[in-house]
Formats: C-alpha cells, sequence, structure tokens
C-alpha cells in the first residue's frame, strides 16, 4: 500500500464514491416508501423484473443501457448517474483533502507519491463518511423530514471502527463523542420542547451528531452543531418570513441538512476556525 501512488487511490475511493452513490439512491427512493433495502434486490420500479448485476454498475451501467431500462426500455432519470458521478467525486475529495491537509501545500508530485501514514487515511475514511453521508442526509431529510439510521447509526458505527486506526482519535475519544454529543443534543432539545410545548428537535439529528461525535470527537462535534446552528439561523429567519404567511407548514426546514454541510468542513478546518475566533476574541 506504502508504494502505491496517490492517483491510483484516488480512481479507488471515486469507484468505493460511485458505488455507495448507488447504495444512496437506493435509500433515498425506498426509504421513505417503507421498502426494505435489502428485499426484494434490484429491480425495475415499472415493471418489476429483476435487474441483472452487469446493469448496476454506477454510471456505466446507465450508458450501456443509453439511459433506459432492459426491460420494459422506459427512461431512466439521469439524476441516478449523476448522483452517482458525484459521490465519486466526493470519494476523490475525502482522500485529497486528507492527504492535502497533511502535506501542507498541494505540489505537482503529490499525485506520484505514495500515501503512508496511518493518521491520513484515518482522515480519509472519516472524511469518506462525512462528506458522502451529506447526500442522502440532504436530500431525504429535506423531503421526508427524517435521517436514514444507516448514515447516523452507521455514523457511530464507522466512527469506532476509524479509532481503531492509529493517528486519528482513540476509541475511547470516539465513544466519549458519540454519548456525549448525542446524549447533550438529546437533552437540549428535550427542554426545548418542555418550554415551546412542541417537538423542537428530532431524534435522526441526534444519532446523527452521535454519529460526528464518534468520527470527529466531542470537540469537532460541538463545532459542529454551533457551526450548523448559525447557518440554521442564516437560512431559516428569511425563508421563515417569505413562507410564514403561507400557514402550511412550509416555513419548516430539517436541521440535519445543516449539520452534514458543517461536519466535513469543521473535521478538515475546526481547529484552525477555533484558534482564529480566540487570537480574534482575546488577541495575540
Amino acid at each position: 500500500m506504502e508504494e502505491i501512488p496517490l492517483w491510483y487511490w484516488l480512481l479507488v475511493f471515486f469507484a468505493l464514491g460511485a458505488c455507495v452513490g448507488s447504495f444512496y439512491n437506493v435509500i433515498v427512493y425506498r426509504m421513505p416508501r417503507g421498502i426494505s433495502l435489502i428485499n426484494p434486490p434490484s429491480h425495475c420500479p415499472l415493471c418489476k423484473k429483476h435487474i441483472p448485476i452487469r446493469y448496476n454498475l454506477p454510471i456505466v451501467g446507465w450508458l450501456w443501457l443509453r439511459g433506459k431500462s432492459a426491460c420494459c426500455k422506459q427512461p431512466i432519470s439521469v439524476i441516478y448517474p449523476i448522483g452517482e458521478a458525484l459521490c465519486g467525486l466526493l470519494g476523490v475529495l475525502a482522500l485529497f483533502s486528507a492527504v492535502a491537509v497533511n502535506a501542507g501545500s498541494v505540489s505537482a508530485g503529490l499525485f506520484s507519491a505514495p500515501v503512508m501514514e496511518p493518521a491520513v487515511w484515518a482522515s480519509a475514511f472519516a472524511m469518506f463518511w462525512l462528506l458522502l453521508g451529506a447526500y442522502p442526509v440532504c436530500a431525504v431529510d429535506c423531503k421526508y423530514k427524517l435521517i436514514p439510521d444507516s448514515i447516523s447509526v452507521g455514523g457511530i458505527v464507522a466512527g469506532l471502527l476509524i479509532s481503531i486506526v492509529p493517528g486519528g482519535i482513540t476509541p475511547l475519544q470516539s465513544l466519549l463523542g458519540a454519548a456525549i454529543a448525542g446524549g447533550g443534543l438529546y437533552l437540549v432539545g428535550w427542554c426545548a420542547t418542555k418550554l415551546l410545548k412542541k417537538d423542537a428537535m428530532g431524534f435522526g439529528d441526534v444519532k446523527l451528531l452521535a454519529g460526528y461525535g464518534a468520527l470527529m470527537g466531542l470537540t469537532g462535534a460541538v463545532e459542529t452543531l454551533i457551526v450548523a446552528a448559525i447557518l440554521g439561523i442564516v437560512v431559516m429567519v428569511p425563508y421563515g418570513k417569505i413562507t410564514a404567511n403561507k400557514g402550511d407548514g412550509t416555513g419548516q426546514i430539517p436541521f440535519g441538512p445543516f449539520l452534514a454541510v458543517a461536519a466535513p468542513f469543521m473535521y478538515l478546518w475546526g481547529a484552525a476556525l477555533f484558534d482564529i475566533y480566540v487570537k480574534f476574541v482575546f488577541g495575540e
């Protein structure tokens, strides 16, 4: 692994990201409809016929079929390959950002250099989850007001597994990050619900932040929550005023997408932004 250049691993991460994107297409379609992610296996949503594995290849399958189903020749939305390609690019970005941040600068020789340090791999896998998890969180939560457990609870499992890799956060930090971040947000939501006498925080948001705590540690999860809250206020206040006169609940925006957008940025640059904030407030 130490002798394989970065450009090769970038291709691998693109392929992995595209495969994850293909699975996310299944999540986005099936989960809100209450359909199992496992059974029935891949099938045409129109004629219900089984789809062979060769046609399920991310991006390639759509191009092979020229945008039409093999069974009933009905058009297949271009959204599917676009989502897979986007996830592939996010996979590339996950590895490249981890390598670039560790290297401190980007140079021409960076792509031919091998990826050696375990800390880089720990960061790359964590970024992979954070970036690719943002896609289904935003897509499903914005439309159906729920967050897939495969992303939120899966983030807790992924964080604990990644913490085993040397150079990142320790398993104890991962476990405490998940427990305290998730438990703290649940307590805040419970208190707000009692005060406002209505649901103030979805449990999906609690599990999602717990997953971020497992991936980033407690400090990273808290920083993510703060930035997500600021983003939420910036978007929700003007949007709420615009839609308030409709009276149909369209002014409500889920909080999950803000967490999903803030998490990758704070994972990479949270410490640097915190240092800038401290220097700005307290001076040198």
